[in-house]
């Protein structure tokens, strides 16, 4: 069970080649991993692994993310991009920038997650150590009372002994305590190899038992690859003048809508504007200024609680949602000035993992900061019938929250900064890997690679560890019930108790191993 650690481990490699003097010289030295320190520079050549994390500074690689994605395809990467310790470098060479080591790398975060998960309690293991407790004073006082009675029934001191420990032996609980813990290591042991990360043992417990999910939208169940589809600027605007505010504004952003336009901008060549005091509302938008001048970007409510009116361009904006494109307005001071219209589409595989989960029996709810147009359009294309649109992190916890006032189960999935209150709230937080950091923290799950059909692999391996650990505290428990009375009434010779317990811890853990199928 914990070959999952043992091989996410040995992904890292035993040294590294750093650049002497950071390259000025030419000179490279072969070091130890552990002497690797944070801004030095290293060389990875073809067929290398990765050290440490990074950012590429020069050159061009092909890796391997399997470990963080699942998927084996190689992923591009070039200067400016990041990339992960451990993973394997196919063609190119690059050189990259330390930014993390030891214990802070995404690897190490992960062997973290999986290690503390095999090792936690589950709720149920508590029931397991709470009968433990008055099992074994219990027996105690059986196997006395045995000896008592034989000897008081004029039966030798030996024989009367010998049934006293044949108590002891078919009653000890061995199976009993490793009825959870062997369920646990597998399970977890298996989440990780799929890609499923979960952070403690209760989690997978209470996964078992969600009866409905909220899924965030953009980045979660669209593939979080926006890109800007129109631009309509207000007549008499300066465009370029217009696109360098909006790039020196969006570029402090993590939203994947703020990349798309940042792209987009990059993409004409238009070099982003120094901005300042740079404030983001989370789910609405963002505003900074630049000469003096505020500017806002982000969706009508935003605009409107600023006292901008945007009128003029909601006819359009409402057109643009109907084909399933988020609208992004931007006003400078008091007035509205231009119009984006951003497409993402879903993932792929999003449609069938929907319908796996409905096939499991949860109900799923789309609850999105975005416009009802495009979240209705992109919810009909994956097979949602729930949308709750235009809806700020406090409406998305708020949500959480009634569901489970009513009764729900409830888990979450979501990626971004503003679905991190709901995540937390959650009986179980299922956080997109990729996705901002205080989402990954605030999850209990993390799917990595952005794989929500991970999401139905991981309640229907949860649903099957509950169903074993049950199992095998139902055949600890009843086996021990059963065979004490038979020993008490001297019916078991003290070595076939001793081989019956045995094999009762035996068929405990044979059974959790099968969750490795």
């Amino acid at each position: 069970a914990s070959e999952a650690i043992r091989k996410l481990i040995e992904l890292q490699p035993d040294t590294a080649v750093r650049l002497i003097n950071n390259g000025e010289t030419g000179d490279e030295e072969v070091i130890s991993i552990d002497d690797v320190r944070l801004g030095d520079i290293l060389r990875v050549r073809p067929g290398d692994k990765v050290p440490t994390d990074g950012i590429v500074i020069s050159g061009t690689g092909s890796l391997d993310e399997s470990l963080l994605t699942g998927e084996p395809l190689p992923v591009a990467k070039a200067a400016g991009d990041k990339v992960v310790g451990g993973t394997l470098n196919g063609n190119g060479s690059f050189t990259l920038k330390v930014t993390a080591i030891g214990t802070d790398t995404v690897l190490s975060g992960i062997v973290k997650l999986v290690d503390h998960a095999q090792g936690s309690k589950l709720p149920v293991q508590k029931l397991a150590d709470r009968i433990s407790a008055r099992f074994v004073p219990a027996v105690g006082v059986v196997a006395a009372t045995t000896f008592a009675g034989w000897l008081l029934a004029g039966h030798p001191l030996a024989r009367s002994l010998s049934h006293a420990v044949a108590v002891l032996l078919i009653a000890c609980p061995c199976a009993l305590g490793l009825a959870t813990p062997t369920a646990i290591m597998v399970g977890t042991g298996q989440a990780a190899r799929r890609g499923i990360y979960i952070r403690n043992g209760e989690a997978l417990e209470i996964a078992a038992t969600l009866d409905t999910l909220v899924f965030d939208k953009t980045g979660t169940i669209t593939a979080g690859h926006p890109v800007v589809t129109d631009f309509l600027p207000v007549a008499g605007q300066d465009e370029n003048a217009l696109l360098a505010l909006v790039a020196g504004t969006e570029q402090h952003s993590e939203h994947f809508l703020a990349r798309a336009l940042v792209a987009y901008c990059a993409a004409r060549a238009v070099p982003p504007a120094p901005t300042f005091d740079f404030i983001v509302t989370p789910g609405h938008g963002v505003q900074a200024t630049c000469d003096g001048q505020t500017i806002r970007i982000g969706n009508t409510g935003f605009l409107e609680a600023a006292g901008i009116d945007c009128y003029a361009q909601q006819a359009q904006a409402d057109a643009l949602a109907e084909q399933g494109k988020t609208p992004v307005f931007v006003a400078l001071d008091q007035h509205c000035v231009a119009l984006f219209a951003i497409a993402d589409a879903p993932r792929e595989g999003a449609r069938e993992a929907i319908a796996l989960l409905h096939k499991l029996g949860l109900k799923t709810i789309m609850c999105t900061g975005d416009v009802a147009a495009a979240a209705r359009h992109v919810a009909h294309e994956v097979g949602i019938e729930e949308v709750i649109s235009r809806a700020t992190p406090a409406d998305k916890l708020a949500l959480v929250e009634r569901l489970k006032t009513e009764g729900h189960k409830v888990g979450m999935i979501g990626d971004g900064i503003n679905d991190a209150p709901a995540l937390a709230a959650a009986a179980v937080g299922f956080a997109i890997g990729g996705g901002a950091d205080i989402a990954v923290e605030a999850a209990d799950v993390t799917l990595v690679g952005g794989d929500i059909a991970r999401v139905a692999g991981g309640i229907d391996l949860s649903r099957r560890t509950m169903a074993i650990v049950r199992q095998n505290l139902f055949w600890a428990l009843g086996y021990n019930v059963v065979a004490i009375p038979f020993a008490a009434a001297g019916r078991l010779n003290p070595m076939i108790a001793a081989a019956a317990m045995a094999l009762s811890s035996v068929s405990v853990v044979t059974n959790s191993l099968r969750l490795q199928k």
